[in-house]
């Protein structure tokens, strides 16, 4: 299962949820494949287009450009391990969630 950019305009309490019943239709051995924008990926600091975009996401949604361990603390939240992840450019991280079970 993958998903593109899913968490970005959700409160962390709801990109708990969201992972969540996701992670529920994975099948067993499977994993979550998700790509999200993420501050400090490529070992770059945001850009001012990325600043932005985060300003605009923090007032509206309250989630902004998250950290890696911000994804990584949702995904614990959610059930959910860090299997793989890599940088796929732009601020872009792949990342490969499995169950924690």
């Amino acid at each position: 299962m993958a998903a593109c950019r899913l968490l970005e305009q959700l409160a962390d309490e709801d990109a708990v949820l969201a992972l969540r019943e996701n992670a529920a239709a994975v099948p067993e051995g499977g994993a979550l494949l998700l790509v999200e924008q993420v501050e400090g990926a490529d070992g770059i600091e945001l850009d001012t287009e990325a600043a932005l975009h985060h300003l605009r996401l923090k007032a509206a949604f309250g989630s902004g450009v998250r950290t890696e361990g911000d994804f990584e603390r949702i995904a614990a939240l959610a059930g959910l391990r860090v299997a793989a992840r890599r940088d796929i450019g732009w601020d872009h991280r792949l990342w490969e969630l499995a169950p924690a079970r």
